[in-house]
């Protein structure tokens, strides 16, 4: 559930940086060098810019499968869990575009594409 929500929070931070005219690679060593340096966005930010391929190292759709259980342990506990909500939409809005077999950071060409509409 964290990995998965952290992953479409920084497809979110990337798709908006760039859409304000930063340097998607800019932002990446600026990342590297403050509190939230993160191997996963060393490992998938470069191919992330790139727009892909996404190589399936953990698949898209076992990411989602993830976030659904977590959602529904959450339902069990009485324990709100807004921020994996709004990741498990993004998932599966990924997975209906044909994402699925991908790997999970694959997630970003779909908020990439929906997010730069709007910008």
């Amino acid at each position: 559930m964290i990995m998965g929500s952290m992953m479409a929070a920084f497809s979110e931070g990337v798709t908006l940086a760039e859409a304000a005219g930063l340097s998607g690679t800019d932002l990446l060593s600026v990342l590297e060098l403050g509190a939230i340096a993160n191997p996963m966005f060393k490992m998938k930010g470069p191919g992330m810019l790139k727009g892909g391929p996404y190589p399936p190292a953990f698949p898209l759709k076992h990411q989602q499968k993830d976030l659904r259980l977590a959602l529904a342990l959450g339902d069990q506990l009485d324990a709100p869990l807004p921020l994996a909500a709004a990741a498990n939409e993004a998932y599966k809005r990924a997975r209906a575009e044909g994402h699925g077999d991908e790997d999970f950071a694959s997630v970003h060409s779909s908020i990439n594409t929906r997010l730069a509409r709007k910008l």
